[in-house]
């Protein structure tokens, strides 16, 4: 999926994204653009937040949003590829800044691999949203324990997908490359047949002279 795709999917016209990862990304044109979010979180708002490269960096993620609001809907980017992504790290890190994911994408447009949009929630809250239904009320689901389990689902379904589709696509190039090699080796085989054969009615011809 390309990043600006995404951000239109959540965002109307005219919606503003909150660039806090310091990047020089050209966001879609008729956003607002800025980094300082307005308080109290609002429906057409996406906070763009990233870590750096190393498993050990997404734990700095709790401090980046430590400002940001119940409701607050974050678009979290990850410099790894989606079947590379370091799932314990990432998913502790989720947890411990009260980010329930909703949904995750692989990236392929960006210097990131991957994109979670995630919403703001803390242990006052007693309401998640349901896993991949914008349209749909938070419902009564409380507890960081239940919150983990719905982080390593979406997560975790993600790095299962790619890994299946690059499965996929081994898989197809391994028969590729083997139809090859067989057909390589007909070619090789058939003058060699036909040699013996040549080499067979000489010896005949010579028996008869």
């Amino acid at each position: 999926m390309q990043l600006n795709e995404l951000v239109r999917s959540w965002l109307p016209e005219g919606g503003t994204v909150v660039d806090r990862t310091g990047s020089d990304h050209a966001w879609p044109p008729l956003m607002k653009v800025t980094d300082t979010a307005p308080s109290p979180a609002a429906d057409n708002l996406l906070t763009a937040v990233t870590v750096a490269g190393s498993p050990a960096a997404v734990g700095d993620l709790p401090a980046v949003l430590a400002d940001a609001v119940p409701g607050e809907v974050v678009l979290l980017l990850l410099p790894w590829a989606p079947h590379e992504l370091p799932l314990g790290p990432v998913i502790q890190a989720l947890v411990a800044a009260g980010l329930q994911a909703t949904e995750a994408h692989p990236l392929a447009d960006t210097e990131w691999g991957a994109a979670l949009i995630c919403r703001r929630v803390d242990d006052e809250v007693g309401e998640l949203h349901s896993y991949l239904d914008r349209s749909r009320s938070p419902g009564p689901l409380a507890g960081r324990t239940l919150l983990r389990l719905v982080d390593e689902h979406i997560v975790e379904g993600l790095v299962r997908r790619t890994q299946e589709l690059a499965l996929t696509a081994i898989t197809a190039e391994r028969d590729a490359l083997r139809k090859e090699l067989d057909a390589l080796q007909a070619e090789n085989t058939t003058p060699s047949a036909a040699s013996a054969t040549e080499g067979e009615e000489l010896e005949s011809s010579d028996d008869l002279g």
